[in-house]
């Protein structure tokens, strides 16, 4: 269930309730990350084509996406991302402004501007880190899964990197080694929210001939 930030408004003074309004995400700003998001996870998906079929002998093809339901469903990725960034950060954002408050009760939107910024300093630190690492996560695995996918009858095993993980599907499957890779592209991470992990994958070299044939997107 999202963050009801909405209902931590409502219990604000005029002032908080103004800070807030002057600070939040609006639908502008979700335009704008899900732009970001989108254009990066194209990129990165047609990069994670491009390397797949480099390791599987054919370094002359690169991937592309044009108008079609690969970039339609990037897009909904990208969307559904943007929305909860944005709820999520004015949900932050609310309960920042709270703690202010806990600390200076006199506090005025002056006091609230200047703490808000260095508040929103650190948080951009290890925030656009993670949504940065879940974005390409979620691109090369899904590249890697439809490369697998149109590419039928290519056999090769995949293994989870990085080599460590704390949730017991991840331990299991890192644990395992090598996976068959159709059984991998079954089961693309991510397994959980900022998961890290993904398939390494092993396929088959093809000959120079059938290099042509691979299917690079649509």
């Amino acid at each position: 269930m999202p963050l009801d930030w909405h209902a931590v408004v409502e219990k604000m003074t005029n002032v908080q309730r103004m800070v807030h309004l002057a600070m939040r995400y609006d639908v502008y700003d979700e335009e704008r990350i899900r732009s970001d998001l989108l254009k990066e996870r194209r990129v990165t998906y047609e990069d994670e084509l491009t390397i797949q079929a480099a390791r599987m002998g054919c370094p002359g093809r690169s991937g592309r996406l044009s108008n079609g339901a690969i970039l339609s469903q990037l897009y909904g990725m990208s969307k559904e991302d943007s929305e909860s960034i944005a709820n999520t950060y004015n949900y932050d954002l609310a309960i920042a402004i709270l703690h202010i408050f806990s600390e200076v009760p006199t506090a005025n939107r002056y006091v609230y501007a200047k703490r808000l910024s260095e508040w929103e300093e650190k948080r951009g630190v290890w925030k656009h880190n993670q949504i940065a690492l879940y974005t390409e996560g979620s691109a090369r695995a899904l590249a890697q899964e439809h490369f697998y996918q149109y590419n039928a009858g290519i056999l090769g095993v995949a293994i989870l990197e990085p080599r460590t993980g704390v949730c017991p599907v991840c331990v299991a499957l890192i644990a395992r080694g090598e996976v068959p890779l159709r059984e991998a592209m079954r089961t693309p991470p991510p397994f959980h929210p900022n998961c890290p992990h993904y398939w390494r994958t092993v396929p088959q070299r093809v000959p120079p001939s059938e290099c042509p044939l691979l299917w690079m997107g649509e």
